[in-house]
């Protein structure tokens, strides 16, 4: 049974990193634009309840069957629903012979098989009064729609995944699952006086104006993901209706994000989404010719690596001027991928592309949040 218990935590331990890696991002913004940093024990506490929201729900669906047809032509455990409300105390009864000793109920299955479905839910009810501060009867609501989501679940076969129910939808289990988030929301009152309090506002107060290199990183990573989903779109859109050379619409689309748009903005939207933006270090705006070597020095290493791809015959022989793509590439990468960090995240120097081009990131604070920090 233990084994049983443990395969869906051990599944959510080998999926954990890729959903990480998914909502990083957004999170990240978020974060940023609630509390002016990205880390801290705020983070740490979400990506816990993250990771028990993924073990939790594997918990109702795993182990799956391994063969579908058969097990469905020969087991009918789940086939039916449980709906007699309680039903666990009998159960616990006749697996314990009647014996209601502590001994025996420390030994009896049926007790532990309780117990979990109680203990399922109460983080759930921890997290939602010190993460979100849910009252009691939202938080036991939550909790009563959560265990509904995992029964139906259950009922449907995975919502119709498989053909039949391999799992039992029990009105216990959403009794027991209520209980517990009811309980974790109750235990969290005693319990949330010894942790540090999560206060977004106190947070906002000492980070709003930092222009930290992680929030640098997440802002070119949020221009770049979307950059790539925007061409993405874009050149699949432009194929339905016939299509064209990418080349000519990656560079307006380009030319269009990282100029046009924070020239005319201050800030391409990855660093507006992270409350950041782009000024010349006298504090003017940067205008286009600043941005062009800002981010053409930055970029570098992603429009040379095109410019290679596109060549359709290497001969440094017959072209020698090719084995400019090669040695800019090599310059480019020593720029950005080591000056740049050594710079930013072990320095105080700026960054080469910010030499070149004269240009600084300054922290956005919004107005409510600078009478917060002034105060």
């Amino acid at each position: 049974m233990v084994a049983t218990y443990l395969l869906p935590v051990k599944t959510a331990l080998l999926l954990f990193p890729i959903v990480v890696l998914v909502v990083m991002l957004p999170v990240a913004v978020v974060s940023y634009r609630r509390r002016g940093r990205a880390g801290g024990w705020a983070t740490v506490i979400f990506y816990c309840f993250l990771f028990y929201l993924l073990a939790a729900a594997l918990q109702t669906v795993i182990p799956l069957p391994r063969d579908p047809d058969w097990y469905c032509a020969t087991q009918n455990y789940a086939s039916s629903p449980q709906l007699r409300p309680f039903y666990f105390i009998e159960v616990i009864d006749q697996r314990g012979r009647g014996q209601w000793s502590p001994g025996a109920l420390l030994r009896n299955p049926a007790l532990w098989t309780t117990a979990l479905n109680v203990v399922l839910l109460l983080p759930l009810g921890f997290f939602l009064r010190y993460m979100v501060k849910a009252r009691f009867l939202a938080a036991t609501a939550i909790g009563f729609g959560t265990s509904l989501l995992f029964e139906l679940t259950q009922l449907t076969g995975l919502w119709f995944v498989y053909p039949c129910a391999y799992r039992l939808f029990s009105v216990d289990d959403l009794i027991l699952n209520t209980a517990g988030a009811a309980i974790g929301w109750l235990v969290t009152g005693p319990l949330g006086r010894l942790l540090p309090p999560l206060e977004a506002d106190r947070d906002r107060k000492r980070y709003a104006e930092r222009v930290t290199p992680s929030r640098r990183l997440f802002a070119l990573l949020t221009d770049l993901v979307c950059f790539a989903a925007l061409v993405g779109l874009v050149l699949g859109f432009i194929t339905l209706l016939g299509g064209t050379p990418p080349g000519p619409v990656v560079v307006m689309l380009g030319l269009v994000w990282f100029l046009l748009v924070p020239a005319f903005t201050g800030a391409t939207p990855g660093k507006r989404a992270m409350l950041l933006r782009v000024e010349r270090t006298n504090g003017n705006r940067a205008g286009p010719i600043a941005l062009a070597v800002r981010y053409g020095i930055l970029l570098s290493p992603l429009w040379l690596l095109w410019i290679a791809l596109s060549v359709d015959e290497w001969d440094v022989l017959a072209r020698p001027e090719q084995l400019l793509i090669p040695a800019g590439g090599l310059v480019s990468v020593f720029l950005v991928g080591v000056w740049a960090p050594l710079a930013v995240f072990f320095g105080d120097d700026p960054a080469p592309y910010e030499r070149l081009s004269g240009t600084v990131n300054v922290a956005v604070v919004r107005e409510r949040e600078a009478d917060k920090v002034a105060g």
